[in-house]
């Protein structure tokens, strides 16, 4: 259930998105207070991520322009980090389960894909609409219809190509995903969705067929967006790409994303050590409203130097298990969807967001270990993978 409603969790009524992050923290204690947990890889790093998360949530309180909102967000960053990784990993070597939750968040990602399709062609699903050439499917957001959709995309690739399944939803699936990708209009999740892609493809070492598959793929979705865009229904990812970088008339993305970076840095510079507070109007940038649209620079800006310093030994860790995979043959859709979410983490303003945490936590719970650990099942495909949704678990 959780993994079904993820896509959709930020799009959902107040009520009905609180009952769903309250599911994820209920689910996450309560196996952690039943004693359902396992050492995940790395375990140290995160527990020392942990301890720099305290002091950053502490150190930073005291500038908070709202404490309540601090505390909020603080608590749920420190669960994601002290307590989450231990469940996942858990989670992770129940039989079954894991494959399970790729195949429903599978699901639900695909519906809202097709919703994104569809308003790319005018239509209004479920009250959303293309907004400025950009559709958000069910996500809210295009950038997060994007995001999921690239994460969606690696796995899709991995089942039709790792796998001994071959079959037309699979296909669908992949296609759907890749026109998503494009109707979001989201650059930052293209270049990731690219980037997890290509890593996938080389700890994989799969052969030319995924390329091409790929290549025809896009091709097609290319020549789809460009016919939208003469009807005037979406930009196409060309006309997006001008604006981004500031050759049109339109409000220049990357010149906001520099705007936050250089605030954000100012503000780093005049306090190095115990930030600003981790609401949103404490981290609000040069416009008092948008947010530092980079992970480290967010963290470091409103949680001082101690959720800085944690934040960083989490990117470097994962920038360090992907290289590992590539060099050891292994782990190919776990680094492929680690690259995707981390990759867009760069460009964008997540910290708390459970959609983030909860796909990168439940692809780190499935690394392979580094020494011979047979007990759970391995996203690289070292051995044989169980029957389950799908016909493969994940």
């Amino acid at each position: 259930m959780i993994f079904f409603l993820l896509p959709f969790s930020e799009a959902m009524p107040a009520w009905a998105s609180a009952a769903w992050t309250s599911l994820v923290f209920a689910m996450i204690l309560g196996c952690a207070a039943a004693g359902r947990g396992r050492k995940p890889v790395g375990y140290i790093l995160w527990i020392l991520a942990a301890y720099l998360a305290v002091i950053g949530v502490v150190t930073s309180s005291g500038a908070a322009d709202s404490m309540r909102g601090h505390l909020i967000i603080g608590v749920q960053v420190l669960i994601f980090i002290a307590v989450a990784p231990f469940v996942a990993r858990w989670l992770a070597e129940v039989d079954g389960l894991s494959g399970k939750a790729v195949g429903a968040f599978l699901i639900g990602q695909s519906v809202s894909a097709t919703a994104g399709l569809a308003q790319a062609a005018g239509v209004t699903t479920l009250g959303f609409k293309a907004v400025n050439g950009r559709a958000s499917g069910l996500a809210s957001h295009p950038n997060i219809l994007g995001l999921l959709a690239g994460v969606a995309v690696v796995i899709f690739l991995y089942l039709l190509f790792k796998t001994e399944r071959r079959n037309l939803p699979l296909l669908t699936g992949l296609v759907l995903n890749i026109g998503a990708l494009f109707a979001s209009g989201s650059v930052s999740a293209l270049i990731a969705c690219g980037v997890g892609v290509i890593l996938f493809m080389l700890a994989a070492r799969i052969s030319l067929r995924v390329p091409l598959l790929l290549a025809i793929v896009a091709t097609a979705a290319l020549w789809l967006m460009d016919q939208l865009d003469r009807a005037g229904l979406i930009r196409s990812p060309a006309r997006r790409f001008a604006q981004v970088t500031g050759q049109t008339s339109d409000k220049s993305t990357l010149d906001i994303r520099q705007n936050t970076y250089a605030y954000a840095w100012e503000g780093i510079r005049a306090d190095p050590i115990f930030g600003r507070g981790l609401d949103s109007a404490s981290g609000a940038t040069y416009d008092h409203i948008t947010l530092t649209h980079n992970l480290l620079l967010r963290t470091w800006f409103q949680g001082g130097l101690g959720l800085g310093l944690a934040a960083m030994l989490i990117v470097a860790a994962i920038a360090s298990v992907i290289v590992l995979a590539v060099v050891r043959r292994r782990d190919a859709a776990t680094v492929g969807v680690l690259a995707v979410l981390i990759g867009f983490s760069m460009t964008s303003a997540a910290l708390q967001q459970g959609y983030f945490w909860l796909l990168l936590l439940g692809a780190w719970g499935l690394l392979s270990q580094p020494v011979g650990d047979s007990r759970h099942r391995l996203l690289g495909g070292e051995r044989r993978l169980r029957a389950t949704t799908y016909g493969r678990r994940m």
